[in-house]
């Protein structure tokens, strides 16, 4: 029920952003250029994926957790990197037990914005992500994972965007914006559609 109401929210984002962009209200930021050259990023987030990568998993955690960095550089490209972490149990239909299973997938990801400058109020980007899925399989009774699941590498393109609601504030908020993205991962067995949504902050 939760990944549904996220998937919801990222899909309003999406909507809200589409009607934004046929409007006629597109004009230079009056703050400023939003994404340009040595800019920096940081970005809180939760995300869901669509893979289930065992059987009958339980005591899933209802959003995966992540934090990204981004560094602009030029005014429409920039390169940086991200970390997610999801983990859940399964007995895997055999009595040996529960077995616990944590995923981090850290990556470099690059991006390219579009119309960087001159949207009133978002800036939507596309990109692709290059990284390694480490998997930590335990056991309740110490026995050893025999599985197929394993670490692999990973390669995920996305589409994403950053909504301005408080470009017209003052200081700090200025510098806040709710960004969502939705990635395509092509490879292996943690392969699939996930999306995520965050806050991010404008670190220079």
């Amino acid at each position: 029920m939760k990944k549904a109401v996220l998937l919801l929210i990222v899909i309003f984002v999406f909507v809200v952003s589409a009607f934004a962009l046929n409007k006629n209200d597109i004009e230079e930021d009056k703050t400023g250029k939003k994404f340009a050259k040595g800019s920096m990023y940081a970005t809180g987030q939760i995300g869901f994926n669509s893979y289930v990568a065992t059987d009958e998993p339980f005591n899933t955690m209802p959003f995966t957790l992540g934090a990204s960095y981004e560094f602009a550089l030029t005014d429409n490209i920039g390169i940086g990197s991200t970390v997610m972490f999801d983990k859940w149990s399964d007995y895997l239909g055999i009595f040996s037990g529960k077995w616990t299973f944590r995923v981090f997938k850290p990556s470099l990801d690059i991006t390219y914005h579009f119309n960087a400058n001159k949207m009133k109020g978002l800036n939507l980007f596309i990109g692709a992500s290059l990284g390694y899925s480490i998997l930590s399989v335990s056991n309740e009774l110490g026995s050893d994972y025999m599985g197929e699941l394993k670490s692999e590498p990973h390669f995920a393109p996305f589409l994403g965007l950053h909504l301005y609601f408080w470009e017209n504030l003052p200081g700090f908020f200025n510098k806040l914006m709710i960004t969502s993205k939705v990635y395509w991962s092509v490879t292996g067995d943690f392969s699939g559609v996930s999306a995520a949504i965050g806050i991010t902050y404008k670190i220079k």
